[in-house]
Order: structure tokens, then sequence, then C-alpha cells
């Protein structure tokens, strides 16, 4: 039975009302922050008339930040199947982004597949969170760089830094910029994946690579907010 069917009434109720509200916290912050663009967005490279696709690479507690900084980009997101993903799945749509449904604890091959459909169009970027919907927090998941194989597009690091910042509790302890907040965002260097290349090599080549090209990202953007660690809020 599908998703929908499966919600009561009440569910969809209550989901409606934590996706209006979380929609329009997220918009009256995110709009208030300074946001400094380190390098151009693939979006805006292409505009240029630059031949040029990728897949971004984040994590999930820079997801708050993220979601305001590249709205307007034309990405694709991938977004748990899993409850705790609807509300998240549901801001995105409302603020202009594409979905593939699916990780890699559930319902990973549909969103695969969905990722894969999207990758075929010309001027679109995939987004992965490379700890995955659920985690652990900032524990590099395969998902990502099986796509970059199968697609054939870089994956590039997208990290994201605040000057000042409440952290949740939840398990990934999501970032939220203060109003007002500074925000610096920053791509990192491109890791391609070989389309032949075995599961060893991504895990025991490619993967150390990508973690380190995402912490290097991070520094950068910290280094342009003044800052050597990330505000623990």
């Amino acid at each position: 039975m599908a998703r929908e069917k499966q919600r009561t009434r009440r569910d969809e109720l209550k989901l409606g009302l934590s996706t209006l509200v979380a929609d329009g916290l997220h918009r009256a912050l995110t709009t208030s922050y300074r946001i400094e663009r380190l390098q151009p967005s693939y979006t805006r490279r292409r505009e240029a008339g630059q031949d040029v696709r990728c897949i971004y690479a984040t994590w999930h507690e820079m997801l708050w930040l993220g979601i305001g900084a590249m709205r307007g980009e034309g990405i694709c997101v991938l977004v748990s199947t899993h409850r705790d993903g609807e509300t998240i799945a549901r801001v995105l749509e409302r603020q202009g982004y594409n979905l593939a449904r699916g990780s890699s604890t559930r319902g990973g091959a549909q969103g695969l597949r969905e990722l894969l459909r999207a990758g075929r169009q010309q001027d679109i970027d995939l987004c992965v969170t490379a700890d995955g919907p659920r985690g652990p927090r900032r524990e590099l998941k395969d998902g990502v760089l099986f796509t970059a194989a199968m697609t054939g597009r870089p994956i590039v690091p997208l990290a994201v830094a605040v000057d000042r910042a409440w952290r949740l509790g939840s398990w990934d302890r999501l970032i939220i910029g203060k109003p007002f907040a500074r925000v610096a965002i920053c791509l990192g260097e491109e890791l391609v994946i070989p389309r032949d290349a075995d599961r060893e090599s991504m895990l025991e080549l490619h993967r150390p690579r990508l973690a380190a090209a995402m912490d290097e990202a991070e520094r950068r953007c910290l280094a342009a907010i003044g800052q050597a660690t990330p505000d623990a809020g």
C-alpha cells in the first residue's frame, strides 16, 4: 500500500501543519542570513556556458543551512522514505527542489533508481547527505559513491558554516543559524569515481578521499567566517 494510503486523516493533518511551521520558520530565518558563496554553483556555471553537472555531497547536519543557501538551483535531493523524512521532503518541495525518495537503509534501490533517472537530465544536479538519513553522524555511507560511478558525475563536497547557531539534540546535531547570522558555503574538489570501480576500491580508496575533501571544504568555510571549529550552539 502506498505511503499516502497508510496515513490516517489525523496523521496527514499533523504532517501538513508541521510542514507549514517548518517551512515558515526556515524561510524567516534563512532569508535573514548574510550568505557568502566561495565559488559559483554548478547551475551558475552552466548558465555561463560550461557543460558541467555534479552530485553534491553534504552532511545531514548542514541541511537547514544548505536548503536555504542552494534554493533555486534546480537540485534533486535524495530524501528518506521513512516517516521522519516526510516533513523534510515536503519543505524541500515547497521550496522548489526536486526529490528522489529512498535511502541507504530503507528504500535504497528505489532512491537510487530515481537519482539515476534525474541524473539523465542535462540541467539538474543531484544532492545526497553522505551520512544517510539516520546516521551515524558524519559516517560516510556508500550510496553517494555508487551513484557517482553509475551516473559518471563527479562528487562535489558541499560545506556550509555559520558564525552563530543553535544545534538540535537530534542524531545529526542539526545546525540552525541564528537570525542575521553570517553563512559561508563552499564547494570542494571534484571526485570522479570510475564506472568500473569495484566495491573494494570504493571503500578503501575513494571513500577516504571523499571524506578528506569534505573536511577540507568545511575548513575553508570556517576560515571564511573566522572560525577554527563549528559553532557548538
